[in-house]
């Protein structure tokens, strides 16, 4: 099952991002800014989230991203490196270090 990018931040857990979080984390790689974070606060769940791209690569003939998505709660921060490559459908989807074909 491919998850789009955003979705392994907090599963099973009280920081799963919401569909309008999902959206905007498509968004904010889709624009692929290296040089600043990205950040917004969901007034509804009251979880922080902040993307900061680290590089860009190809796998294949897929554009991917390598970045940090940070997820804070109230006095809890955590930081988790992720990757996404863009699928044929235009939507980044999560992938490990060694991707597995889309």
């Amino acid at each position: 099952m491919d998850l789009l990018a955003g979705v392994e931040a907090g599963i099973e857990t009280d920081t799963a991002m919401t569909n309008p979080d999902l959206d905007r984390t498509q968004e904010i790689l889709t624009a692929q800014q290296t040089d600043k974070s990205h950040h917004w606060y969901n007034d509804q769940t009251g979880i922080a989230y902040k993307i900061d791209i680290k590089r860009s690569y190809t796998y294949g003939n897929y554009p991917c991203l390598a970045y940090n998505l940070t997820i804070i709660k109230g006095n809890q921060e955590s930081v988790k490196p992720l990757d996404a490559c863009r699928h044929r459908s235009g939507k980044w989807i999560s992938v490990s270090p060694n991707p597995m074909t889309f």
